[in-house]
């Protein structure tokens, strides 16, 4: 059992994380307690950002959705269930937004030996499981290149899961804004919206989209050809996407979707027993 905390204190270093989940709020005598207690401890990190988010999202957003969506899902764990959430990163990969100010990034090569320094202090506690939970798309690319290589370090059970690609419920978002959208449009306005409110301008909102180009289809997203980009390369206040199609009800429906869905499969990781392998029959 994880320790008994009040759901509020003094602090509020652990912003919506259930005080008994977050990591940095326990002694070094009782992590090391719960991770001999338990072979099935596990770790979450959030992989965020600091980054522009168009005239009208404040720059923090991508680290606000995953940390407060990690809290919703943690608070519906079962008291059973021991996931921790670290302290997250807060910065990641963002040179595609790097003409815009007020954008903080980490290089490529940087946040890979971030995410190994994590992942091998996570394996020095004694926890045997850790989940990178992504939560910028620029981030993506490095964790799918780099995540099996902390499993290889490290030994530990290594998953990710991009809070992008959870918990999306059909109908909310029209397919054309689906098609291109991918930077405070409809989705992150609408979240943003919904959880916070104050952070929000909608009349200063300006968002773009860019038209296919007809030989390789969307040549930015999803499709057989994808072209390198940046984000002035799509749209000149940064905004790729149409905010104005947002509402705090589609922001708050995403969220307990998405919430709800990492609920589901943290608590999956944490009860997943080690893989077994058999030989194949010679008859099959």
């Amino acid at each position: 059992m994880l320790k008994k905390l009040p759901a509020t204190i003094a602090t509020g270093l652990h912003g919506s994380i259930p005080p008994h989940r977050y990591w940095a709020y326990y002694t070094w005598q009782e992590i090391d307690a719960i991770a001999k207690r338990d072979p099935n401890a596990t770790a979450v990190l959030n992989v965020g950002a600091v980054e522009q988010h168009g005239p009208h999202l404040p720059l923090i957003t991508d680290t606000l959705l995953g940390m407060e969506v990690l809290g919703a899902a943690l608070a519906r764990l079962p008291d059973d269930v021991t996931v921790l959430a670290l302290p997250p990163t807060t910065f990641g990969k963002s040179v595609e937004h790097i003409t815009f100010p007020g954008t903080l990034t980490f290089s490529g090569d940087t946040l890979r030996m971030v995410l190994r320094d994590l992942a091998a202090s996570v394996a020095r506690s004694g926890f045997t499981k850790l989940v990178l939970l992504g939560s910028h798309g620029g981030n993506v690319g490095t964790t799918d290149d780099y995540f099996r290589d902390l499993r290889m370090e490290t030994d530990l059970r290594v998953f990710k899961i991009f809070l992008g690609g959870i918990g999306n419920v059909p109908g909310l978002v029209a397919p054309e804004e689906a098609a291109i959208a991918m930077h405070s449009g409809d989705s992150e306005t609408s979240l943003v919206r919904h959880l916070a409110p104050e952070l929000v301008h909608m009349d200063r909102a300006e968002g773009y989209v860019f038209e296919p180009t007809p030989e390789i289809g969307y040549s930015f997203k999803g499709h057989d050809v994808i072209e390198a980009w940046v984000a002035s390369d799509l749209s000149k206040t940064g905004a790729i996407g149409n905010p104005h199609r947002s509402s705090a009800d589609k922001g708050r429906q995403m969220f307990e979707a998405k919430a709800s869905r990492l609920a589901d499969l943290l608590q999956a990781i944490y009860r997943s027993p080690k893989r077994e392998i058999h030989l194949a029959p010679k008859d099959a």
